[in-house]
């Protein structure tokens, strides 16, 4: 049999890509995850409180890490720093909350980044998110990667997570679709899908990976909508009750103490395992069923998006079809519970010194002032730079040359970020990140 010039160019794409190493960039960033340390003066900040108060505190408290010495500055790790956090937040002397845990009973919240186009900073903006919330809030947060690509996946593997293996579990078995040729849906049970949440080496943050079989995960719900009367749109909002309903928040602060006052080390690390506080959902820059899926399932959704009018045109285009769904939907479900929270379309890559960006934001502000952001991501080298190891801003560590960059850009992802928490969060009060950023470009 002759075979066609594209059957022959995959076989030789397939056999070349085979033998080369892409694995040796990947594997550097996976041994140097979470590498970055923290002064006692950053660490302050993290959890708003005086240096001195700090300081007094890893004096009286047996549990307080030790830290590194680097040069003569005593530094921390993110899972330290968590630490730090949890004996103060659990101090019964302490005058406000540290630790911003969901209280038992409280249902989890779950974020969705979602976008028509790629290359908006998606993945970037929910990793980042993310990773702000577990160290400005301390919040537990569960990572599902919608995409096949598996791209915010790396922004939190380590060595020891098994990515683009064909056997380590995804959003498809998280759902019970992983077999196309499924006639009935499989429902895993709570620990089941407990089981599917992967460690990774950020403090209280899990990860269910993308991978391939997510495109599975798409034709089974296809054959399912069409065999049977479930109603495919709300299987990942189903799931995640399901698991929340045996794993959720058990633990509080005061039970981090025993009963002569000491932290509990044992219970600490409990708590850190139980449950998540927020589910942060990175989509596919598409909208397939398993992304309408992520949609539905979301108390808010945060639309990354670029500012340029054609760029603009596949906003347009997916909200529209997002209507339509949700239409249809609601024609025959006009009880289902969908979107309580607040949604947000997020400027990213922003030019400011391109009048044309920042015209086209206060257009769309003055069209929908809630609706859209005013705090934007900025088009920045230092995140390039970041991003090329996979690694946020929280974690990256800048040559010298670079540590300028690398601070305006951190100083612009907490102005996001404080802006986002605003939204999904209300009641927890903002770090004024946010209201400084706003303060400086709108008049």
């Amino acid at each position: 049999m002759a075979y066609g010039n594209f059957e022959q160019f995959i076989r030789n794409m397939t056999r070349v890509m085979g033998s080369v190493n892409t694995k040796l960039q990947r594997d550097l960033t996976l041994r140097t995850r979470v590498a970055r340390r923290f002064s006692m003066t950053e660490v302050a900040e993290l959890l708003s409180v005086d240096v001195t108060y700090l300081a007094r505190v890893s004096n009286e408290e047996a549990a307080f890490p030790e830290g590194e010495k680097i040069g003569r500055e005593r530094t921390f790790s993110p899972p330290e720093i968590m630490l730090i956090r949890s004996i103060i937040g659990s101090n019964k002397g302490a005058r406000r909350q540290h630790l911003h845990w969901r209280k038992p009973g409280e249902p989890v919240k779950v974020v969705t980044f979602g976008a028509q186009k790629g290359g908006t900073g998606k993945s970037l903006s929910a990793a980042h998110f993310a990773q702000y919330v577990n160290l400005f809030y301390g919040l537990r947060v569960g990572v599902i990667d919608a995409d096949p690509q598996a791209t915010v996946s790396l922004y939190f593997a380590d060595e020891s997570l098994p990515l683009f293996q064909p056997d380590t579990p995804t959003l498809a078995d998280f759902m019970g679709v992983d077999d196309p040729g499924a006639e009935t849906l499989n429902t895993p049970s709570p620990d089941a899908l407990n089981a599917i949440w992967q460690k990774t080496p950020w403090p209280g943050i899990k990860l269910i990976p993308g991978g391939a079989n997510i495109q599975n995960g798409d034709i089974s719900l296809f054959f399912l909508s069409r065999q049977s009367q479930i109603p495919v749109y709300r299987i990942l909002k189903e799931a995640i009750s399901n698991w929340d309903s045996a794993h959720g928040a058990k633990t509080s602060a005061n039970d981090l103490r025993r009963a002569d006052g000491s932290f509990d080390m044992s219970a600490y690390g409990r708590a850190l395992e139980e449950t998540v506080d927020v589910i942060v959902i990175d989509q596919q820059p598409s909208l397939t069923l398993m992304q309408l899926n992520g949609l539905i399932a979301a108390d808010t959704v945060v639309i990354p998006q670029t500012m340029k009018g054609f760029d603009l045109a596949t906003l347009s285009t997916y909200v529209s079809n997002i209507g339509e769904y949700l239409e249809f939907i609601m024609g025959f479900e006009a009880d289902i519970e969908i979107g309580s929270g607040e949604h947000v379309v997020l400027p990213t890559i922003v030019q400011e010194q391109n009048n044309q960006d920042t015209d086209q934001i206060l257009d769309l502000y003055r069209r929908a002032p809630r609706e859209i952001l005013q705090v934007w991501y900025n088009r920045s080298d230092a995140i390039a730079n970041a991003s090329e190891e996979y690694k946020s801003i929280y974690e990256y560590l800048p040559p010298k040359s670079r540590r300028a960059s690398a601070k305006a850009f951190m100083a612009n992802a907490n102005a996001v970020n404080d802006a986002l928490v605003q939204r999904v969060w209300p009641e927890l009060q903002d770090r004024g990140f946010a209201a400084q950023f706003i303060k400086d470009r709108w008049s």
